[in-house]
């Protein structure tokens, strides 16, 4: 059985559906849960795949960030897995969750063009 998020992540994960899912077990799990990465993400998934393709790299940096994937264990929750049993297509929906999270978390100056607020129509129903 999967773990409940940590309160060291409240707030800083997102919850998804992937498409096909993940092959494990008899089951194809759908369910996950993305937290948001933090720098030893990178430099860990470098560490066990030095000189490895980017693509490869950057699987291992999602499957860290991967709090839960359906009902996996999170021992059972490898790279490998993800290598052998994750479709393109939901490999996108962890990298758009994954962009999602980088907007999530940008400081409302730098996600609200100025001037936004000036750009909402006015209610025709106001007098003169």
């Amino acid at each position: 059985m999967t773990e409940q998020p940590s309160k060291r992540w409240e707030g800083l994960c997102i919850t998804g559906e992937l498409r096909m899912g993940v092959y494990y077990a008899g089951l194809r799990h759908k369910t996950f849960t993305l937290r948001v990465p933090v720098a030893g993400d990178l430099v860990a998934a470098q560490e066990l795949h030095p000189g490895a393709p980017f693509q490869l790299i950057t699987l291992a940096v999602y499957r860290r960030q991967l709090l839960s994937l359906g009902e996996i264990p999170a021992e059972a929750l490898t790279t490998e897995l993800l290598l052998d049993e994750l479709t393109e297509s939901d490999l996108a929906i962890i990298a758009d969750t994954d962009a999602e999270l980088e907007k999530k978390l940008a400081p409302l100056s730098a996600a609200t063009p100025t001037g936004a607020e000036l750009n909402t129509p006015s209610s025709g129903t106001a007098t003169d």
